[in-house]
């Protein structure tokens, strides 16, 4: 019997290696051994004793969750890291297992779970969220305001922050100058996201918030040098964004800026982060869809914006992209 190919073989210990780690991550959280450890260190003995368990397979255990960086351990005694504190009591707890479970059902029948992208629901959806995508797409933001900033370095910015969530982006670029300002349109409650988002960096003079859905609500004219629409177009029809954008470019200045941020397909081949993520979007949308680069220039264009140049942001999610075009009046 010959033996498999390299290809094969690294496919086959990466699949092995990610249910396993997957699958340890899932029996300490529910066998209470990462609340187990909230309180503050715990050696193995303390943490089985707590929770009913073996020492022995419990210490395999956190030997194991250490290696993937959810605890650390400092002499004999382990705490949890980050990570584990971040996911511990938030709804990501479960690594999205509440879309995956109905994986099965979603094949047969194609009707995704929830309805993320449904007007009418979508301050309920993304409440509870948007702190958590804040702090998963700080690096991204920070990595976005450096590209932006570097290549066009302007100051007194007046920045709109389209589908704000936690205007991480946005203020990520304002907290750069001392006399830029930002305008975030989001729903009322994830609004009081991103004022702590404001209070966090310093910055809550300068950040002002216009409450409703962003398709409807009044927005000056010529009164904006930036724009920012980030995670927006994912939850948009081709219809909705090309408005959105029509929308955008009347409040720009005559050298305005439009910057959407969102996850862009690079090479296909072997991006599972990109795969699984459009594949988890249809789990939680209607109609929810991904669109490339070329998509999203076609639209800009169609609008009055220049084609626009993408920047991939090459920190984690690793699969985020910034296209930044200008207006055209």
């Amino acid at each position: 019997m010959s033996g498999p190919d390299l290809k094969t073989l690294t496919s086959y210990f990466r699949l092995m290696n990610t249910n396993g780690a997957a699958q340890a991550y899932h029996a300490a959280l529910h066998a209470g051994v990462l609340s187990a450890m909230d309180s503050g260190p715990q050696s193995s003995e303390q943490i089985a004793r707590t929770c009913g368990l073996q020492e022995h397979p419990t210490a395999l255990l956190l030997d194991a969750l250490r290696a993937m960086g959810v605890v650390q351990r400092s002499d004999s005694k382990y705490q949890l890291a980050e990570v584990a504190r971040m996911l511990l009591y938030s709804e990501y707890r479960e690594l999205g297992n509440q879309y995956w479970h109905a994986l099965p059902d979603f094949l047969k029948t194609g009707e995704p779970i929830r309805k993320m992208d449904d007007v009418t629901k979508s301050e309920e959806s993304y409440q509870t969220q948007a702190a958590m995508l804040g702090w998963m797409l700080s690096h991204a933001a920070e990595a976005a305001a450096t590209a932006l900033t570097a290549k066009s370095p302007r100051h007194d910015l007046r920045i709109l922050d389209v589908g704000a969530g936690s205007a991480v982006w946005s203020l990520s670029i304002a907290r750069r100058d001392a006399e830029s300002h930002v305008t975030a349109v989001d729903w009322l409650s994830i609004l009081e996201v991103a004022k702590e988002t404001a209070r966090t960096f310093g910055l809550p003079e300068r950040l002002t918030t216009i409450a409703g859905n962003f398709h409807e609500v009044e927005l000056p004219a010529n009164a904006f040098d930036l724009a920012i629409v980030a995670n927006v177009t994912h939850l948009q029809t081709a219809e909705e964004n090309a408005g959105l954008f029509a929308r955008i470019h009347r409040c720009l200045t005559s050298d305005g800026q439009i910057v959407v941020i969102d996850a862009f397909p690079g090479a296909s081949e072997g991006n599972v982060p990109f795969a699984l993520y459009h594949l988890g979007l249809a789990l939680r949308t209607q109609n929810g869809k991904v669109y490339s680069s070329e998509a999203i220039r076609s639209m800009l264009q169609s609008q009055g914006f220049e084609a626009g140049t993408l920047t991939p942001l090459d920190v984690p999610p690793f699969m985020v992209g910034m296209l930044v075009a200008r207006a055209l009046k």
